[in-house]
């Protein structure tokens, strides 16, 4: 469905809900505009249903604020079980089955006094859940995540391994979100983090753990850990990612750059850059054409030229996952503003 027409409908329902009538209003939109449209063949028939809070379960608190049933399963709940937020069901449901999105990681750099460069980008389909996967660790696990919903890359140090930073560097991520009528797109997360601080924060992280490891390691320590999970909030607070970061050295060719005609600043040693700094500039369609090829591929893309000469050390930062609120993810797409920038799909 297209997502003009589905807004129309939200933001009517949104008008006429009231305390009586707003359990039973978002119940039928539930049942209407996701229940029935989704792909009874595919492996993602799973449907999420929110419990409302109470004093014993708090908003967003334990394993039992969400309840999973598969589309045929009789036992699925209807609008006479009052355990349910419906509002909130209708709302998870709906972003997680009525968009596609898009994961677009670039390595930038902005020389004093120039235009801003893309030394290259990937893009790669990634799938919103309710559920956090742990990825710094052997032992994979899974606990509920909700309200924040969840965007993955499981095969990150794969996909990502050619993102490598150097001095004056810095890697911008984008989220795109695109209804399944592609008739829309939103840019739902846009920030960057500048290579200083990754390297620093990688040192610092590397420090303390070599001299754990050291005291206690009854003189058969390793050596220096080959990477680091870092976590870093999103622009004004607004998301959260994590990455891999570890230190990198070139290999006989590594040399790649598109140019790329816009300004992007950093925020503070946790927080990647304002999204609007790194969207404001881009006017060049030739640049967005040729970054569009990779955010239209259902497999990981990029783009590359010929990169500068090689410098003195490098930092290879894997994106492992996005996560954002729903309600902030939401929020986003209603008001449809912000167009993506460093990918775009064509329709």
């Amino acid at each position: 469905m297209e997502w003009r027409k589905l807004k129309q409908i939200i933001q009517k329902a949104r008008a006429e809900s009231t305390s009586k009538n707003g359990g039973v209003l978002w119940y039928d939109l539930f049942e209407e505009y996701i229940v029935k449209q989704v792909d009874r063949s595919s492996e993602d028939d799973m449907l999420f249903y929110v419990r409302s809070p109470t004093p014993q379960l708090p908003a967003g608190d334990g394993d039992e604020v969400l309840e999973v049933f598969r589309v045929e399963d009789h036992r699925r709940p209807d609008s006479r079980v009052r355990k349910f937020s419906w509002l909130e069901t209708f709302h998870l449901n709906m972003l997680l089955h009525q968009f596609e999105y898009v994961l677009t990681c670039a390595v930038c750099e902005k020389p004093a006094g120039k235009a801003l460069k893309i030394y290259r980008s990937f893009s790669v389909p990634v799938f919103g859940s309710p559920n956090k996967h742990s990825m710094s660790g052997k032992a994979k696990q899974t606990t509920i995540s909700y309200p924040n919903i969840y965007f993955s890359v499981f095969n990150f140090d794969e996909i990502f391994n050619g993102i490598v930073l150097t001095d004056n560097e810095m890697v911008c991520v984008e989220l795109v979100a695109i209804d399944k009528a592609n008739t829309t797109q939103v840019s739902v997360f846009l920030g960057s983090i500048r290579y200083e601080i990754l390297k620093n924060t990688l040192e610092t992280k590397a420090s303390f753990k070599n001299k754990f490891l050291k005291q206690f390691s009854l003189g058969y320590y390793p050596g220096e850990p080959q990477s680091q999970f870092i976590t870093m909030n999103g622009p004004k607070g607004r998301g959260r990612v994590e990455m891999c970061v570890s230190s990198f050295k070139p290999g006989i060719n590594k040399d790649f750059v598109v140019s790329f005609d816009r300004e992007a600043d950093h925020l503070d040693s946790n927080v990647p850059t304002s999204s609007a700094d790194v969207r404001n500039n881009c006017d060049d369609p030739s640049i967005r054409r040729r970054l569009s090829t990779a955010s239209r591929q259902r497999y990981v893309s990029s783009n590359w030229f010929v990169r500068p000469a090689a410098r003195h050390h490098y930092v290879n930062a894997q994106l492992t996952y996005l996560t954002l609120r729903w309600d902030e993810l939401l929020d986003d797409l209603l008001d449809g503003k912000k167009r993506p920038t460093l990918q775009t799909r064509e329709k």
